[in-house]
């Protein structure tokens, strides 16, 4: 390992142990344990399991949110668990009604999904606060519910104070998160200016990076725009806060702007030292960004960190001074490299000082109407009652899994760890194949390493005293990973529960066997299931192809068009809804890409396809960038067909071949850059145009 290597590799582990992955494990880790110490001390195990227990089960429904959301989630969780808790506590006698009525509830609960992420995920751990129940057992049901009850308070009651003592915790570690992933994002670009690298791979590199930076801007949004705190215009804090995440928007676009021809690129600048210089003054950027990412959670003006220095200054005089051995084209590439490498140094340092700017990129009088850019969970149940629905279809698929279970447990041994069938199916049984499938290699995977840690433990160590303490410390490993990889998470998981079951109840071969065997038959279940009302990825790429080139082709009409007013609301509003079109087609490539007749699929033309809409979009986002107009009503050799293209229509003209457009693109006239970035957007939509019509 080299010594740049090591260096991030200790940063990781700083950052993970000072993050906010670590600091939440710890007090939940905390929260859980402290009840079941106290409680078992005081001679009441059944306070203790069931306290400890509704701890351990809420705490996974606790997402980084705002204080508001925080409660509202928090009220909810609570009042879902204590009433199925009661309900199936109360049933658990009759086995033919707790079949029934699980079941059913198995159904309910996976509706859940309808209204967004955060219910889904109540729904999901109320399922599986059905399985534990069912694997406790209760003796007293009112008294082990109410004890569930505190204990989701409990949990609750500590969480929320420690929002309020620290509101922007979560919004601080999203910035950070969105600053490291920009920076990987821009390290990957300078690997575009290495001859050694092949281009086909680091696009595709690329635009997975481009994905989970979107990915962050979003809970970035979600987080501070439905903060009515943070939104106070008289609350100096959010309106840094704000003003930085304004900033990583208009990062984010300078890093992604323009899209080079760089196998041309690399031609034409071989033999010279412009390809280094270009990628060492990006990758110095890169680190500044990563440097910069530690530094964004406190409120403090940090200008005195840059790392953009002498050094930085140098090589970009270096370039300068490389572009008098140059020609025309290429200084004019140059240039334009300069100018975008100055754009972003000047939002780095900008996110540095934390000053507010209110006119920062809007016209007179023109405010941000920040509610617009909040992904709604607001969807109507109605639409869902069908099998059209995705969510419906899986929701019928995890009754009947649920079903299943219920008759294949009847028909084996009686154990009383059985429940870990279906906490299995709850966990891995996921609406898509692709996603159900690497999820059961998670948990198998994480199930058997985990097993295989809790044997030696057993072995090595004969202490109870011991073996629980070491419990606790994989429970704090489990909440430490189970937001960052589900397979270590597992791993750590699964010796807590041996270790802890064994102590308790004794028979740790006992439970080390049904724990295997009823993982491994909850994960065939969960697997043969998706055949059952199956959501396949790969009969639904037509459509998202077309999503995503209509909402480039919106996003190139409102950005561009001279004749309608400039809205910012209506371009920012655009310009994400293209991102997150192609984000859902690139997802759903990776998805088809894991489903059995995936040989079926032409991969590389999907992949194509992807990279296509994506320079397309970088294109469009350089005219917004530069300020240019365009009169679309007069403009219609190159107007024209760029809309066709983009509707996906076919052409009534013959259509040019790649080469020869590519062709023509090398031997325009430079002076008009526009005019260069239309051809280009015309030539990319055709290529996307004639590839959509020949595969389908």
């Amino acid at each position: 390992m080299n010594k740049r290597g090591k260096k991030a590799f200790a940063l990781n582990i700083t950052y993970f142990f000072l993050g906010e992955y670590f600091s939440d494990a710890l007090r939940t880790t905390l929260t859980v344990l402290f009840p079941i110490i106290l409680f078992f001390y005081l001679g009441n195990p059944e306070a203790a399991t069931g306290i400890g227990v509704g701890a351990l089960l809420i705490s996974l429904t606790d997402l980084p949110d705002n204080r508001l959301n925080k409660l509202k989630n928090a009220l909810i969780s609570i009042v879902v668990f204590f009433l199925t808790t009661f309900l199936v506590s109360q049933i658990l006698n009759y086995k033919i009604w707790s079949a029934l009525i699980i079941t059913s509830l198995a159904f309910f609960f996976s509706m859940f999904a309808v209204y967004g992420q955060k219910m889904s995920l109540i729904g999901t751990m109320a399922l599986i606060v059905c399985t534990f129940v069912m694997g406790l057992h209760p003796a007293r049901p009112l008294y082990f519910s109410a004890y569930m009850l505190i204990g989701g308070v409990w949990y609750y009651l500590v969480s929320v104070i420690q929002t309020l003592i620290r509101p922007y915790r979560s919004l601080n570690h999203a910035i950070f998160e969105c600053l490291l992933a920009s920076a990987a994002f821009l390290k990957a670009k300078a690997k575009n200016y290495d001859p050694e690298i092949l281009l086909d791979h680091q696009q595709r590199e690329i635009i997975k990076l481009h994905i989970r930076v979107n990915q962050k801007h979003e809970l970035i949004r979600s987080l501070l725009l439905t903060d009515r705190y943070a939104m106070n215009p008289d609350n100096k804090k959010g309106r840094v806060l704000l003003e930085r995440a304004g900033l990583l928007i208009d990062l984010y676009e300078q890093l992604n702007a323009v899209h080079f021809d760089y196998e041309s690129i690399r031609q034409s600048l071989s033999g010279g030292k412009s390809l280094t210089l270009i990628a060492d003054l990006i990758r110095i950027l890169a680190e500044e960004i990563e440097d910069l990412g530690r530094h964004v959670r406190t409120i403090k003006n940090i200008e005195s960190k840059s790392k953009i220095n002498s050094s930085f200054i140098a090589d970009q005089k270096k370039l300068i001074a490389e572009m008098n051995h140059l020609g025309t084209e290429q200084r004019e590439f140059i240039k334009s490299v300069i100018s975008n490498i100055d754009e972003i140094a000047q939002i780095i340092m900008a996110i540095r000082k934390s000053e507010i700017n209110d006119q920062h990129h809007l016209q007179p009088n023109e405010t941000i109407e920040y509610p617009l850019f909040v992904s709604s969970d607001r969807l109507s149940l109605k639409d869902h009652l069908g099998l059209k629905s995705p969510i419906f279809r899986f929701s019928l698929r995890m009754a009947i899994c649920f079903l299943f279970g219920f008759l294949l447990i009847n028909q084996l041994e009686t154990s009383r760890y059985s429940y870990w069938l279906f906490l299995t199916l709850v966990i891995v049984a996921r609406p898509k194949f692709s996603i159900t499938w690497k999820r059961n290699f998670q948990r198998l995977k994480g199930s058997l390493g985990g097993v295989a840690i809790g044997l030696l433990l057993i072995y090595l160590i004969k202490s109870p005293a011991i073996l629980l303490s070491i419990s606790a410390i994989c429970l704090l490993g489990f909440y430490a990973f189970n937001r960052i990889n589900y397979t270590i998470s597992v791993m750590f998981i699964t010796p807590a529960v041996i270790l802890t079951l064994g102590s308790y109840h004794g028979h740790f071969d006992h439970i080390v066997h049904d724990r295997i065997i009823f993982t491994m038959i909850g994960c065939g279940i969960a697997i043969l299931a998706t055949y059952l009302f199956p959501i396949w990825d790969s009969k639904q790429m037509h459509q998202k192809i077309k999503e995503a080139a209509n909402a480039s082709l919106k996003y190139f009409l409102i950005t561009t068009d001279k004749n309608k007013e400039p809205n910012e609301n209506i371009n920012r509003m655009a310009r994400k809804n293209a991102n997150l079109s192609l984000s859902a087609l690139s997802e759903s490539i990776e998805s088809a890409s894991q489903e059995p007749w995936q040989s079926s699929l032409n991969l590389q033309y999907l992949y194509e396809v992807q990279v296509i809409i994506y320079k397309i979009n970088a294109m469009i986002t350089s005219i917004y960038l530069a300020g240019e107009r365009l009169d679309i009503d007069n403009e219609n050799n190159l107007i024209i067909p760029i809309i066709r293209n983009l509707k996906l229509e076919k052409s009534i003209q013959p259509e040019e071949s790649v080469d020869d457009s590519l062709l023509k693109l090398n031997d325009r006239n430079k002076s008009d850059l526009l005019s260069h970035k239309l051809s280009d957007i015309k030539t990319l939509s055709a290529i996307l145009s004639a590839e959509y019509h020949l595969h389908h």
